[in-house]
């Protein structure tokens, strides 16, 4: 289906376009939280989604194959193991995010959130270094370890994407000086250059593998676009804030599948492509197929898996964070 893979070709520049979204959302989520509170939070949003996404996944795998390399790799994807290999690709950038919390933690813990504006450019300028240097040297060894192991959890080379998300809440929040806009700049040029060679490498593989390229321009037009969208979702959001409640809930809705459906697209997708097409659709029905199950998966996902095991793990968290209290009080006293 070459005219499908035409249009969908750009769509994993949706990754840079996600650590953009995670910038903006988490700085705005712990400039009212405790270090704790934050921490807490994250635990909530993260883990419920992890544990039921790896093990419909584990299942789907398992179908073909059990060994013991799957099991560590369901063990480390359900504890985020920022190490990996996890039990599908696509949770390495669970591992970048985890790096970015880690960061944000530390700095509610210091009582140093006012200082998010240095946070971003600190990104924005280590990040153009860093970007520079593997342009530079695309053959290095020390630049590829930040970018095809683990290592890439560490935001080098994801750092400007971060940056852009934390300068729009700083935009947001009418905290943009000289220095900022110019840290912006610098993230978004830097942010570009990350876009056309990740664009670049996609294409060689393309190449290897299928034997056509393809340009980075359309993923930095998808971008570009993605960035203006959120800018004007920010700055208009008093007038969104008053569209039809019933609208504002399904936009929720999806909003809250994305995180599910990036957990199961991958492997239950493919392997739902194989078991359709082995019983007989034509490519193009097995596709809308199962992009539908996937989507449904995680609707359900969302809706119902999610909640309770939130609520239990809340439970947990807040007693544990009672009998913490608890002691520190006794230590206190003695």
């Amino acid at each position: 289906m070459p005219a499908i893979e035409n249009i969908a070709q750009p769509g994993w520049v949706g990754v840079e376009l996600f650590f953009v979204i995670s910038g903006f959302v988490i700085v705005n989520s712990a400039a009212s939280a405790s270090a704790m509170s934050f921490l807490k939070g994250r635990i909530l949003r993260l883990y419920p989604a992890v544990w039921i996404c790896a093990s419909l996944t584990l299942i789907i795998i398992a179908t073909q194959d059990v060994n013991r390399r799957l099991l560590w790799n369901y063990l480390r994807s359900i504890t985020l193991y920022p190490g990996g290999p996890w039990i599908d690709g696509q949770y390495w950038t669970l591992a970048c995010e985890i790096c970015f919390y880690a960061i944000i933690f530390i700095m509610c813990a210091t009582r140093q959130k006012t200082r998010m504006p240095a946070l971003a450019l600190g990104l924005s300028l280590a990040s153009t270094a860093f970007i520079a240097l593997l342009y530079a040297f695309p053959d290095a060894a020390i630049p590829a370890i930040f970018t095809e192991t683990a290592w890439r959890a560490i935001p080098f080379y994801y750092g400007c994407q971060f940056a852009i998300g934390i300068y729009i809440w700083l935009l947001s929040q009418g905290r943009m000086n000289r220095i900022s806009w110019l840290g912006f700049l610098c993230a978004l040029a830097t942010g570009t250059v990350q876009i056309y060679m990740a664009g670049e490498n996609t294409s060689d593989r393309t190449l290897a593998a299928a034997g056509h390229a393809f340009s980075s321009f359309p993923a930095i037009v998808v971008w570009a676009a993605g960035l203006a969208s959120i800018v004007a979702s920010v700055g208009y959001s008093k007038r969104i804030s008053h569209l039809p409640a019933s609208f504002l809930q399904s936009v929720k809705t999806l909003g809250s599948m994305t995180y599910p459906l990036y957990l199961l697209h991958f492997a239950i997708g493919v392997q739902l492509l194989d078991w359709l097409t082995a019983l007989g659709l034509a490519p193009l029905p097995a596709l809308v197929l199962a992009v539908a199950i996937v989507c449904s998966m995680s609707l359900a996902v969302c809706k119902w898996g999610e909640p309770p095991i939130r609520k239990v793990l809340r439970g947990f968290l807040d007693r544990l964070g009672q009998r913490a209290a608890g002691f520190q009080a006794k230590e206190s006293r003695a």
